[in-house]
């Protein structure tokens, strides 16, 4: 990055950094097309801010082809999200179920029947 410049967020849109990153590469909008996943002229729409660079799935496809660092383009370095895994733990448990007992129906074997009745 230039003299000064620390991020894109600072000074550079995303897909500024994009067409830079591309163009000391060498590469055409047809090539980095064809490394990212899109058409030269959807690469040219992130490129030129026409299209919004809000996904994290294209702006990782970026990342990935050009080589540019996660964090340069304002993701984490983990998974996507928050950048960091959910451990099973972290979901709310719901109560356990529990048999009823009564004269509802086969306890026995886990069934319960229920008659609703209609009034006229």
């Amino acid at each position: 990055m230039g003299a000064g410049r620390t991020s894109w967020a600072a000074s550079e849109a995303p897909g500024e950094l994009i067409r830079r990153k591309r163009k000391e590469k060498g590469l055409t909008l047809v090539q980095l097309g064809k490394l990212a996943g899109f058409s030269a002229a959807q690469v040219s729409r992130y490129e030129r801010g026409v299209s919004a660079l809000t996904d994290v799935a294209v702006l990782r496809s970026f990342a990935d082809a050009l080589g540019i660092a996660p964090q340069a383009l304002g993701l984490t370095s983990g998974p996507a999200g928050n950048g960091h895994a959910i451990a099973p733990a972290d979901y709310p448990r719901l109560p356990t179920s529990k048999r009823l007992l009564g004269n509802w129906g086969d306890t026995e074997r886990g069934v319960m029947l229920i008659t609703v009745g209609v009034s006229r």
